[in-house]
């Protein structure tokens, strides 16, 4: 039989998902390409593209297969128990195959096509929430069993070294404020009637909340100095970092309604915001100074009493006395950023303080059964 003969006869959909599963469970995620697919399977790379239009479509499918082996379990009555059961079965899925999570959280769209999905849903609505809610909560369920998979061990830093944190694309409703006696670089605030944001750790600290109901709140150890990065399509995120050594602050393309509650700067502070940033809110403390460089192009901004609906060339801004300050922000707005203000009026407060509620004495509560009190506490309020 001959190279061609054979691709045309023994090349199947099913065949090439199982072949690149295997690749990646040897070497990883990043070891998936084309080429090394079609080497694997011993055809010409080309013959791939006859089951799959690119690498996007090829990672739906593997989601797709990963999740369609995700057993079926019947076992603890109660709604609560069959969730739980239900995301012991897919947590045992994710750990079998090597970086699973990620191929699940790089397609998230194909969790909610899943069975666990659905069972979790029909689950969640017979403890008595809404279509809407019991959707927002299965997916949280979901992304919170995958990312729990994952190493959760925190950046080994020494003492006073800069953390870094990003808000994960997709994001909606996080907020980042500094916590108190803390010994860990980050922690989940217990806030039980709303969705816990999935944590990623690495040498970035990454965020990830696709949905949820109310506000998601990550306390970070005021201890460190930290960096922040804001990325694109992401929605409705506070830095409420008055209480934080602020490094710098990055929001990429596409993100929009962010406000921040900024603290005094120790020297020069970068803040950039990108072309395509939409909604921004900055406030600072009185008498802080600032320095901006405008890009022609920016739209609707408000800088204490400088104001413009359209910018039509570069113009640099400085607050009173910005030039000779030693400690400073300096702000880059660059071309098609749409409404961004800067105020001094740092003292308020972007949402009421969540109090922590511990965990009964001598048992350690998951994000997850955080959650589930979370929905037995909503549902609770209903009942006559």
């Amino acid at each position: 039989m001959t190279n061609t003969r054979k691709e045309e006869g023994g090349l199947t959909r099913d065949r090439l998902v199982q072949a690149a599963l295997g690749l990646i469970q040897e070497e990883g995620l990043e070891g998936l390409s084309m080429r090394a697919l079609a080497d694997r399977l011993e055809v010409k790379a080309a013959s791939l593209y006859w089951h799959v239009r690119d690498r996007r479509e090829l990672v739906e499918l593997l989601a797709e297969a990963i999740l369609e082996t995700v057993p079926a379990v019947s076992g603890r009555s109660g709604w609560r128990g069959a969730v739980l059961d239900a995301s012991s079965a897919l947590s045992r899925r994710v750990s079998a195959q090597k970086d699973a999570g990620r191929i699940l959280l790089e397609v998230p769209e194909e969790l909610e096509r899943s069975d666990t999905f659905a069972e979790l849903k029909r689950q969640l609505q017979t403890a008595g929430l809404h279509d809407s809610e019991a959707r927002e909560v299965a997916l949280t369920v979901m992304v919170q069993v995958i990312t729990a998979g994952r190493p959760a061990e925190d950046p080994v830093l020494e003492a006073g070294a800069a953390a870094s944190i990003a808000v994960d694309s997709g994001s909606r409703g996080v907020v980042l404020r500094a916590g108190s006696e803390m010994e860990t670089l980050i922690r989940v605030a217990a806030e039980r009637g709303a969705a816990a944001p999935a944590i990623v750790r690495g040498e970035t600290v990454v965020v990830r909340r696709l949905r949820g109901v109310g506000l998601g709140e990550i306390e970070l150890n005021p201890r460190h100095p930290w960096r922040f990065k804001i990325q694109g399509a992401t929605w409705n995120t506070v830095l409420d970092v008055g209480a934080i050594d602020v490094r710098d602050i990055k929001l990429d393309s596409g993100a929009a309604k962010v406000e921040c509650y900024l603290p005094r700067p120790r020297g020069v502070v970068p803040i950039d915001i990108s072309s395509g940033v939409v909604g921004v809110t900055l406030h600072r403390p009185p008498g802080v100074a600032v320095i901006a460089e405008i890009h022609s192009g920016a739209v609707r901004l408000k800088l204490d009493d400088y104001s413009s609906k359209a910018v039509v060339s570069d113009v640099r801004w400085e607050s009173e006395g910005a030039a000779r300050a030693a400690d400073r922000y300096e702000l880059r707005i660059n071309s098609g950023v749409v409404q961004l203000t800067l105020d001094n009026k740092a003292t308020a407060q972007p949402q009421p303080h969540v109090e922590l509620r511990p965990a009964p004495a001598g048992k350690s509560a998951s994000a997850l059964e955080i959650l589930l009190d979370g929905v037995e506490s909503r549902v609770g309020t209903r009942r006559p």
